[in-house]
């Protein structure tokens, strides 16, 4: 039996609206009397899109189906399970009140949903997890403020930390750094997608001016290495997402993707699987990924490490998380 398989496992950045499988998707059209074209559907497990825009596209339109609180708790649940069967011990998923809201589900319903299938996972398969809320960056400042004022006036024991997500290239980061100095003065959990489609310019900035602990993808900051130094000096932990990367034609193949020397450099990495279904990604097969690009089981149980502990998780459940790791 593959080694990987035993291997413990944390995954952080994902987003939970992305994981819906084309079975779930078919299921939630069917009950939701919503059609999609068949064209959406590239195989059994993943779904299929010309280039990044079409795939924000295509995104939008299969997590449209996702229509009430029942919904978002057989997502959830579903994709707890998967992740459990892979051995993960700990997810941290985004996810999106702006879509929820818009489909007509009040704040508190859609997340007391994913609540309850958080702890009926954690009962019936031991994982543990917690939820991140993302202003989308392409609805534009307004939204986002708007986002992340509704997560600080209504706390809810799901959502531990707040997140930027969408179109990086065209939404920079010092439109919304109004909102993330609100976010620091309150010392609430940040992390930021940044480096995925930008240069090293623009994850500075991001750095700089929204705080983060975590980079989402944060890759392409090794064309800069006094960028890295900073990462590293700053203990900024990066949510690389090979598969994703590849999928999205940033990177040619693994062997090309700067995963494992950001890790050699000596940043903080972890790995995850992005918008599973639509880059045919796993959190079990990024750990394979990185196991055959030469990174040995106590590397990828470092990655493991560092997912756990630079998580948004309260101390003790954290403490309890890494018992089991170690």
């Amino acid at each position: 039996m593959n080694s990987i398989s035993h291997i413990p496992k944390a995954e952080i950045h994902v987003h939970l609206e992305a994981t819906i499988t084309p079975s779930l998707c078919r299921k939630f059209a069917k009950r939701n009397k919503v059609i999609l074209s068949d064209d959406f559907f590239g195989s059994e497990y993943a779904y299929q899109w010309e280039d990044f825009y079409d795939f924000l596209k295509k995104y939008d339109i299969v997590t449209s189906v996702i229509h009430t609180p029942e919904d978002y708790y057989e997502l959830t649940y579903a994709y707890l399970k998967e992740c459990a069967s892979h051995n993960v011990l700990y997810l941290e998923a985004m996810v999106s009140s702006t879509h929820a809201k818009a489909k007509g589900m009040t704040y508190q319903s859609f997340l007391d949903s994913i609540q309850e299938a958080s702890l009926n996972a954690e009962r019936d398969f031991g994982i543990v997890s917690r939820y991140l809320m993302n202003g989308i960056r392409h609805l534009g400042p307004e939204s986002v403020q708007g986002t992340a004022e509704e997560v600080l006036k209504n706390p809810h024991p799901a959502i531990v930390g707040f997140g930027l997500a969408g179109d990086e290239l065209h939404f920079p980061p010092h439109l919304f750094s109004k909102t993330f100095d609100m976010l620091k003065e309150e010392n609430f959990p940040i992390t930021v997608h940044a480096g995925e489609w930008d240069g090293p310019e623009n994850i500075r900035k991001a750095i700089n001016l929204l705080h983060p602990t975590r980079l989402g993808h944060g890759v392409r900051s090794i064309e800069d290495l006094d960028l890295v130094k900073e990462i590293i000096e700053k203990d900024i932990v990066l949510e690389t997402c090979p598969t994703s990367n590849i999928a999205t034609k940033i990177y040619e193949n693994y062997e090309n993707h700067p995963v494992k020397k950001l890790h050699e450099l000596g940043a903080k990495v972890t790995v995850n699987s992005d918008d599973p279904p639509f880059f045919n990604a796993t959190i079990q097969g990024e750990y394979e990924a990185m196991s055959k690009i030469g990174f040995a089981d106590d590397v990828l149980i470092s990655m493991t490490r560092n997912a756990i502990e630079y998580s948004f998780l309260d101390n003790q459940k954290k403490k309890e998380v890494l018992t089991k790791l170690n």
